[in-house]
């Protein structure tokens, strides 16, 4: 729902519509990712998944900010960390309703720069072995090299979505901003709105990459949360097309200032 709006944003871009889902992945293991949550959103006290998110302290979540500002109209957000499925009804599922929702000042909405948020939970989360924060990175950084993606995003590499509930992992190699706006560049004609605070994964032969559901999930390396599914190419997977993240050392400042607050 929210994601089909983030790829109608782009449409104008180019034929190729970017869009934001694991395809080519497998099943995590139950604990593999303590700090992966499910944002879910839902009206009248019907919830369904939207996003992911990483828990950063025990009452913030670091997610993108389309996750909130493309949802259709207000309603409730709550998050389920220590789930391995999403329909877990497990002793270490803890749910927790979201009270705040900040988003970067700068992000325009949509398939943008700035694609980042906060949200502060009612009440902080229990830590144990299922439930854990991840790092942030330092400021500046730039990774280079493998990483991780975990999401419950959809795994077809095809039009229709299908969407797990197992959660889903992936290893997926770091491309340099160069590779990124070269390859955006012969799918789309322009590789806007890619700036250097994205980072983005290949591989470029296909059959790999983050999907519609994976939004706002973090993508990981040496146990730092990097990158946040921002947007990609639909049809998932397809050759030549990167998935593009916010890349979060450009914004560990915006972080900490609210969640030292």
């Amino acid at each position: 729902m929210k994601i089909a709006i983030v790829v109608a944003s782009l449409l104008a871009l180019a034929s190729a519509a970017p869009k934001p889902f694991v395809v080519g992945g497998e099943d995590a293991a139950r604990d593999e990712f303590p700090y992966q949550i499910s944002l879910q959103w839902g009206v009248l006290g019907i919830f369904q998944h939207v996003c992911g998110g990483s828990i950063i302290a025990p009452q913030w979540v670091l997610t993108a900010g389309h996750c909130v500002t493309e949802l259709p109209f207000p309603g409730d957000m709550k998050i389920h960390a220590g789930i391995l499925k999403l329909n877990d009804n497990v002793e270490s599922r803890q749910t927790i309703k979201v009270v705040d929702r900040i988003v970067h000042p700068d992000y325009a909405g949509g398939v943008n720069p700035n694609d980042v948020a906060l949200l502060k939970l009612a009440e902080p989360l229990e830590f144990n072995d299922s439930v854990q924060p991840i790092a942030l990175p330092a400021a500046g950084d730039i990774p280079s090299g493998d990483s991780v993606l975990s999401g419950w995003g959809s795994t077809s590499s095809g039009q229709i979505p299908s969407m797990p509930n197992n959660l889903q992992k992936i290893d997926l190699p770091l491309l340099s901003n160069e590779e990124c706006a070269n390859a955006l560049s012969a799918i789309m004609g322009t590789s806007e709105p890619l700036n250097q605070d994205n980072v983005c994964t290949g591989p470029l032969d296909g059959g790999k990459s983050a999907c519609s559901g994976d939004s706002g999930g973090p993508l990981a390396q040496d146990g730092k949360v990097i990158g946040i599914v921002s947007w990609g190419i639909m049809p998932c997977g397809s050759t030549g097309a990167p998935s593009v993240y916010t890349q979060v050392s450009s914004f560990v400042d915006f972080i900490n200032k609210h969640v030292s607050a």
